[in-house]
């Protein structure tokens, strides 16, 4: 059984959208700088196909601001037991950085798979005319031209969380984010709920974000251009007005993980006048 996780986890806590808002929207969300652990198990909500445990962690580190850009740490790792008996290990390593403005995105992916190289991915996309241009090193040395309307990992968020607080609930946006090969785009559906304050449930260690909003999100992820009705994977959680996750749901169609909140540090923050 092989299992590759696909790097738009990364957005996942951050995980689409809206293409019809101006691409220049960043300076009306201000984004947390934060370090966040999830400790991952299969969820139990929907039978799993071929999976009888899973186990895992996600490492999860935003720095920056929308004067000096984004960058983003993620590690994840995860051990899934199959019910022939076999243990697969799968480890996710990326770091990305943004601009503030969106219009110019750098990307390293490492993946594994029991050790083996899987999908490694390495390269810069740049904003030119309007369109997104992507130069890469790996999987091999070669140049894409992904067209317009394309948003970028850390813009989809402040995308997200402009929705959110306008009341829009139905969203849709093709996002570029890296992976598998540096070239694909993937075409996003993403519906949001209603806000809330309540702390029922909420995690100790989000106690400083009490007083915030937060609103369930989900986000369904298609191949783009595919006829397919139903997506490659989707990712569900409770995503604050500041750019912090919690609840974590990784639905990959034969399996659930759930992704629960174990630590949350706020990191220092830099003035910005934007």
């Amino acid at each position: 059984m092989t299992v590759v996780f696909p790097a738009s986890l990364v957005r996942l806590v951050l995980a689409a959208l809206l293409s019809a808002l101006p691409l220049g929207v960043a300076e009306a969300v201000q984004l947390t700088p934060h370090r966040a652990v999830y400790e991952l198990s299969l969820d139990g909500s929907k039978a799993a196909k071929r999976v009888e445990a899973a186990r895992g962690e996600i490492v999860y580190e935003l720095k920056g601001n929308a004067c000096s850009g984004y960058s983003v740490n993620l590690r994840q790792v995860t051990e899934l037991e199959t019910d022939g008996g076999d243990r697969v290990r799968s480890a996710l390593n990326t770091v990305t950085w943004e601009d503030g403005a969106a219009d110019t995105y750098r990307f390293r992916i490492q993946n594994t798979v029991n050790d083996e190289p899987q999908d490694d991915a390495d390269g810069v996309a740049e904003r030119k005319g309007g369109v997104l241009d992507v130069r890469t090193t790996k999987p091999e040395a070669g140049n894409a031209i992904l067209g317009d309307a394309v948003v970028l990992p850390t813009q989809h968020v402040v995308k997200m969380i402009t929705a959110a607080t306008q009341g829009d609930t139905v969203l849709e946006a093709r996002v570029f984010d890296g992976s598998p090969d540096g070239r694909k785009v993937y075409d996003t559906l993403s519906v949001i709920g209603k806000a809330t304050t309540a702390q029922d449930g909420v995690e100790p260690a989000l106690s400083s974000l009490a007083s915030l909003a937060r609103y369930p999100v989900t986000v369904s992820y298609y191949e783009h251009g595919a006829a397919a009705e139903t997506p490659d994977y989707v990712i569900s959680f409770d995503l604050y007005a500041n750019g912090v996750s919690r609840a974590l749901k990784l639905d990959y169609g034969d399996f659930v993980l759930r992704g629960t909140l174990t630590a949350y540090e706020a990191l220092p923050e830099e003035p910005c006048s934007k």
